[in-house]
C-alpha cells in the first residue's frame, strides 16, 4: 500500500505482469526486448528486457527500485543508478521519479555533464541519494583513482542496482562506452543487480551471456522477451524506398522525397496528427512549403486530403514564412525558430489546430518533445550531413522518431513510415523489424578504453588486460561474425591467441606514445601522467600523440590550430578554408572577438555558427586543458604559459586584452556587445574588471544610461573576482663559478585581498566546480621553474613559501603569474568525442582543506586541471610621442577612415598593441625599441607579475 501511489493506474500490463514476480520479488538481473516473437529464458538471476516502445518497461525499473528501498535500513543503505545515452532521457526520469518517490523520503540526484564536477566534491548531492541519473557514469567512475578512494569504494559498495536503457546503443560507435561501464560494475562492484531494457536485439543471447549470473556463476542473464501484440498501442511500420538517380547529390533527392510525401500522406494519414522529421532547418521549410502548395491544389481539385482544412489561427508571428503555413493547418519547429513562434507552434500543435508538425530531427530526443506524440511519424529521409560529411542516422536516432507515433496516452494505434533510398530499403525493413543483428563497437576505441582501465587499476597487468577482453561484449561477437570486424585472424590461429595478439598490439601501441609503462619480465601495466590525463579528459590516443609532439616552445597559434585563416576579425589570419579544422579555428577566434555570431549577416536557415561554436568550445576547453597538464609534466615553460593563456580565454570567450572581459560582470553579461555597453565603457578607459572595479558606482551609470542601484550591483560582481597580493623577495644569491648558472632563492609570499571575493545578496551566476589558485613561475625566455596549485579559499590565509630558480643569461629575469581557475567539470555530451557520448552546470563543491601548494612530481601531487571561469586584463598604460593612444591603451592606427567602429579594418576597430610605423618625416620622433616592448606587457585574471634580473 506503500507504494501504491507510484502508479497511476489501476492493474499492469500483461508486459509487466508477466515479470511482475522476478522483478519485485527476487533479485536476479533481467534483460527485456522486444521482438516478433515471446519466449522467456528463466536460468540465471540477471534480468534483460526486450519489449516494444510504449509497452510500460519504466514500470519495471520502478518495480525495481521498490524492491531495492523495501531493502534498505538505516544501518545499510543502498542506491541505484539509471543509466541512459541521452542527457534528455535521465532530466526525463528525475523529473518523473523524483515526483514519485520523494514522498515516499527517496532522494536522487542527476549526474549528467551539466551536473557533474571533478575533485572532492565529485558525487555532490549523490552521497544522499538513493537514485542516481548517470549520463557520464563513465567520466565519473574513470576519477574513482584520482581522487578519494575511500570515498568512492563507500559509495560504490552502497550500489545494489544498475539499471540500462536502450542497451541496443551497443551497436552504435558510442555503444563502447556502455560496455565499457557494464564491465567495470561488474568487476569493481559487489553483488550488482543488473536491469536492462531494448527495443531491438535479436541476438539477445549474446547480451545475456555477457551480463551473466547475479552470484557469479557460469550462466546467462533471465531474458524476458515480448512481441508487437503486447505494445498497448498498435505501431504499423512502413518502409518506402525511393529511387535515386546515380550522381544526384542528397539536397537534390530531398527535393524528390518533398514531392513524393504528399501522395504518400493521402494513402496513410487518417487526418489525424502528424510529425515529419527532416535533417536540416532549411529542409523543414522546403518540404512544409511543399506540402502547402500540394494540399491548396488538392483542395482546389477536391481530391482526397490527409487532413481536414485547419480553423483560422489569429496569431502573428516572428517568422514570415509561419503565417502562409499556419493557414494550411501546417507548421515547422527548429532551434532556428524565435522562441515565441516555437511555443505558438507546440501550443497549436499539442490543441490540434496544427495537423501537421515538420521538424528537425535533433529535437526528436530532447525534452521539449517528451510529451508531444503524433498519430502519424515520417522519417524524410535518413542522411544528414554532418561535421562536413554525410551520415546516416543512428538506430537509437529512428527509433526515437518511430517511438513519437501512437503513444497509449494520445492514441490507440500509429504509424511510422520511413523514406529512404531504394537500395537502403531492406536495411531499414529489418532495423524496424528487429532483425538487425547488434555488434559491438568496442574494437573502435580499444586502445583508449584499455588506457583507462589501466589508470584505473582494473587492469593491472598483461593477463588481467587479456581477461579483461575475453568478458567483453566483443570477444562473445568476434567468434560469431569475425566478418563484421575484419581482425585478420588465420585459421590455424584460435580466438583466444587473437585477443592476446590484440590486446599486446594496443600496450605496445600505449607504451610507445608514453602512456603507460610495460614491465616484460612479470608484465606489470601502470599508467603514467599523460596516460591518466588522457583518460581523464577523454583524449583521443592520436590527439594525445599530437600533443606530446608539441615543440616546447609552442604558441597559441600553435596549440589552436596550425591551419589559419585571413580574416578581418582573426588574430591568427589564414588563406583559405579548405577542411573542418579551418572552420573550428574560424568560428573559435569569432567568439574570442566578440563577432555577433546571431546576427542575420552570419546565419542563415541551413547554418547556425553560433550553435556549432558552442559545441566546438566544450571539445575545445579540454583538450587545450590537456595540452597544459601535458606540458606541466613536462615542464615546458612556453607551452605552460600559453596553454594556460589560452585556456582563460576559451573559458571566458575573449581575448584577455580586450574589453569583451566584462562580459562576465553580471548585468552586463552576453548581450552587452548589442548594446554596445562594453564598447562605451571602452571609449571611457575601462577596459578590463580591474580598472572597473576602481570607478565609482555614478560613473557606471552616467556612462551606460542606467539607474541606481545599477552601478552598485555592478562592482558588487566586480569584488566576487579573486584579487591576490604577491610580495617576491630575494634571499639568498649564489653567484656562479664560470661553469654552474647562478641560483637564486625565492621568498614568496602571497594570498587574497582583504575585499576580494565578498559575498552579496544579489542573484549571481553559479560558478562550477572547485576554484583554485595557480602559480607559474618561468624565465623572461620561457624556461620552467615552478608551477604550484592550491584552493582559492585556502589563500584567505596568507601563505608563504621559497624556491630556487637558476639562471644562465645575465639578460634573464624571472616571471611569477598567479590566477584563478575552477577544477575541470563534466565532459560534454558528443557522439564525436572520439565517436562517444561523453554538459557544465553544477553546484559549487568545497574546496580542499590542504593548505599547501602541490607540486608537479612532488609526493603530494594530484592530477590537475586548468578550467579558468575568471579573466580580466590590465593595460600599462604609455603615452608614447607622435602616436594617439586609445582609452583602452592600444595605439590608434594611421588610417584616416571617419568612423573607426564601423570600418572593417581591425587595426581601425580594434587599435593596435604597438605604436605604428611612422612616416619617414617622422621617423625622429619615433620612441626607442625598448620604450615601446614595455607598452606590449599585459597581466591576466587579477594576474600581478613580478620581474626582477639578477646578473650573472
Amino acid at each position: 500500500d506503500r507504494y501504491r501511489g507510484v502508479f497511476k493506474f489501476g492493474v499492469f500490463n500483461a508486459m509487466q505482469s508477466t515479470c511482475l514476480d522476478k522483478v519485485l520479488h527476487s533479485s536476479e538481473n533481467l534483460v527485456r526486448r522486444v521482438w516478433q516473437f515471446s519466449t522467456a529464458i528463466d536460468n540465471s538471476c540477471r534480468y534483460f528486457w526486450l519489449a516494444p516502445t510504449g509497452s510500460g518497461k519504466t514500470v519495471l525499473f520502478e518495480l525495481g527500485i521498490i524492491r531495492m528501498i523495501s531493502q534498505a535500513t538505516n544501518n545499510n543503505p543502498i542506491k541505484c543508478v539509471y543509466v541512459a545515452p541521452t542527457k534528455a532521457l535521465c532530466a526525463e526520469k528525475h523529473k518523473e521519479w523524483g515526483a514519485k518517490f520523494g514522498g515516499l523520503g527517496v532522494k536522487s540526484c542527476e549526474l549528467t555533464g551539466d551536473t557533474l564536477a571533478f575533485g572532492k566534491g565529485i558525487w555532490g548531492e549523490a552521497r544522499n541519494a538513493q537514485i542516481m541519473y548517470a549520463e557520464k557514469w563513465d567520466s565519473l567512475t574513470r576519477n574513482w583513482s584520482v581522487t578519494d578512494r575511500t570515498d568512492h569504494s563507500k559509495i560504490l559498495s552502497q550500489i545494489q542496482l544498475f539499471l540500462v536503457d536502450e542497451v541496443h546503443i551497443l551497436n552504435e560507435s558510442r555503444g563502447s562506452t556502455l560496455e565499457v561501464i557494464v564491465s567495470r560494475m561488474k568487476a569493481r562492484g559487489p553483488a550488482v543487480r543488473f536491469l536492462l531494457v531494448s527495443a531491438t536485439v535479436p541476438n539477445v543471447e549474446d547480451i545475456a551471456s555477457w551480463i551473466g549470473s547475479y552470484d557469479g556463476a557460469d550462466r546467462p542473464a533471465t531474458v524476458f522477451q515480448f512481441g508487437e501484440e503486447f505494445r498497448p498501442c498498435k505501431l504499423s511500420k512502413v518502409v518506402h524506398g525511393i529511387p535515386k538517380p546515380k550522381g544526384q547529390n542528397d539536397f537534390v533527392y530531398a527535393r524528390t522525397l518533398d514531392r513524393r510525401l504528399f501522395s504518400l500522406l493521402q494513402q496513410h494519414s487518417q487526418n489525424k496528427p502528424i510529425l515529419v522529421f527532416c535533417p536540416t532547418r532549411k529542409g523543414t521549410v522546403a518540404t512544409a512549403k511543399q506540402l502547402a502548395m500540394d494540399y491548396e491544389a488538392a483542395l482546389k481539385a477536391r481530391q482526397p486530403l490527409p487532413w481536414s482544412p485547419p480553423t483560422r489561427i489569429n496569431l502573428m508571428f516572428h517568422d514570415k514564412d509561419l503565417a502562409s503555413l499556419t493557414a494550411m493547418g501546417i507548421a515547422v519547429h527548429h532551434a532556428g525558430l524565435n522562441l515565441d513562434d516555437r511555443k505558438a507552434v507546440e501550443d497549436l500543435y499539442t490543441a490540434k489546430k496544427l495537423r501537421v508538425l515538420v521538424s528537425t530531427s535533433t529535437l526528436a530526443v530532447g525534452v521539449q518533445f517528451a510529451y508531444v506524440a503524433a498519430h502519424m511519424v515520417v522519417i524524410k529521409g535518413v542522411k544528414l550531413f554532418q561535421n562536413g560529411e554525410t551520415r546516416e542516422y543512428s538506430d537509437l536516432e529512428i527509433l526515437q522518431m518511430m517511438g513519437r507515433a501512437g503513444r497509449p496516452q494520445f492514441d490507440d494505434e500509429g504509424i511510422a513510415m520511413i523514406l529512404c533510398e531504394a537500395e537502403l530499403e531492406s536495411k531499414y525493413r529489418a532495423l524496424v523489424h528487429g532483425t538487425t543483428t547488434i555488434e559491438s563497437s568496442l574494437h573502435r576505441n580499444l586502445v583508449e578504453h584499455l588506457n583507462s582501465e589501466i589508470c584505473l587499476r582494473t587492469i593491472t597487468d598483461l593477463e588481467s588486460a587479456r581477461d579483461w577482453l575475453r568478458r567483453s561484449f566483443l570477444f562473445r561477437r568476434i567468434q560469431k561474425n569475425p566478418q563484421h570486424y575484419n581482425i585478420g585472424k588465420e585459421e590455424s590461429e584460435s580466438w583466444q591467441d587473437k585477443i592476446d595478439a590484440i590486446v599486446m598490439e594496443s600496450i605496445y601501441n600505449l607504451r610507445d606514445t608514453q602512456l603507460i609503462t610495460y614491465t616484460v619480465e612479470d608484465g606489470t601495466l601502470c599508467s603514467t601522467e599523460y596516460g591518466d590525463i588522457m583518460s581523464k579528459f577523454y583524449i583521443c590516443q592520436t590527439t594525445m600523440h599530437s600533443i606530446l609532439q608539441l615543440p616546447a616552445t609552442a604558441t597559441i597559434r600553435q596549440i589552436m590550430y596550425e591551419k589559419i585563416r585571413c580574416h578581418n576579425d582573426m588574430r591568427f589570419p589564414v588563406r583559405k578554408v579548405t577542411g573542418t579544422s579551418d572552420k573550428v579555428f574560424l568560428l573559435a577566434q569569432a567568439i574570442l572577438a566578440g563577432l555577433p555570431l546571431n546576427n542575420p549577416e552570419f546565419r542563415n536557415t541551413d547554418s547556425q555558427p553560433y550553435l556549432e561554436a558552442i559545441s566546438i568550445f566544450r571539445h575545445f576547453s579540454r583538450i587545450v586543458t590537456a595540452v597544459a597538464e601535458v606540458a606541466i609534466v613536462k615542464c615546458c615553460g612556453a607551452q605552460v604559459k600559453h596553454a594556460l593563456e589560452l585556456a582563460r580565454c576559451l573559458h571566458a570567450k575573449a581575448w584577455e586584452d580586450h574589453p569583451l572581459v566584462l562580459r562576465q560582470i553580471e548585468h552586463i553579461g552576453e548581450k552587452s556587445w548589442v548594446s554596445m555597453l562594453m564598447i562605451v565603457l571602452a571609449e571611457h578607459g575601462i577596459s578590463s574588471i580591474q580598472k572597473l572595479a576602481e570607478i565609482p558606482p555614478f560613473r557606471i551609470e552616467e556612462l551606460l544610461n542606467r539607474r541606481p542601484p545599477f552601478g552598485s550591483e555592478v562592482l558588487a560582481a566586480a569584488k566576487e573576482f579573486p584579487r591576490y597580493f604577491l610580495n617576491v623577495k630575494e634571499a639568498k644569491t649564489f653567484p656562479s663559478d664560470g661553469k654552474n648558472p647562478v641560483e637564486v632563492e625565492l621568498s614568496i609570499e602571497c594570498g587574497l585581498l582583504p575585499d576580494s571575493m565578498v559575498s552579496r545578496k544579489a542573484k549571481v551566476p553559479k560558478r562550477t566546480g572547485m576554484e583554485m589558485t595557480t602559480l607559474l613561475t618561468i624565465t623572461s625566455d620561457l624556461i620552467f621553474i615552478d608551477f604550484r596549485r592550491i584552493a582559492t579559499k585556502a589563500l584567505t590565509e596568507k601563505k608563504e613559501f621559497t624556491l630556487t630558480a637558476c639562471l644562465t643569461k645575465p639578460s634573464q629575469t624571472i616571471n611569477i603569474y598567479i590566477s584563478s581557475e575552477l577544477d575541470m567539470q563534466g565532459l560534454e555530451n558528443f557522439p564525436d568525442l572520439w565517436e562517444m557520448d561523453i554538459s557544465d552546470d553544477d553546484v559549487r563543491t568545497a574546496p580542499s582543506t590542504d593548505t599547501h601548494f602541490k607540486v608537479p612530481g612532488g609526493a603530494a601531487r594530484s592530477v590537475p586541471t586548468t578550467q579558468i571561469q575568471h579573466l580580466s586584463t590590465t593595460c600599462e598604460e604609455m603615452k608614447d610621442k607622435g602616436h594617439r593612444m586609445r582609452p583602452d591603451g592600444k595605439y590608434e592606427c594611421n588610417h584616416t577612415c571617419k568612423d573607426k567602429l564601423r570600418c572593417r579594418h581591425y587595426c581601425c576597430k580594434e587599435g593596435l598593441a604597438d605604436p605604428p610605423r611612422s612616416h619617414r618625416k617622422d621617423t625622429q620622433t619615433e620612441p626607442p625599441l625598448k620604450e615601446r616592448k614595455e607598452s606590449q606587457k599585459r597581466s591576466a585574471s587579477f594576474t600581478l607579475r613580478d620581474s626582477f634580473s639578477t646578473s650573472g
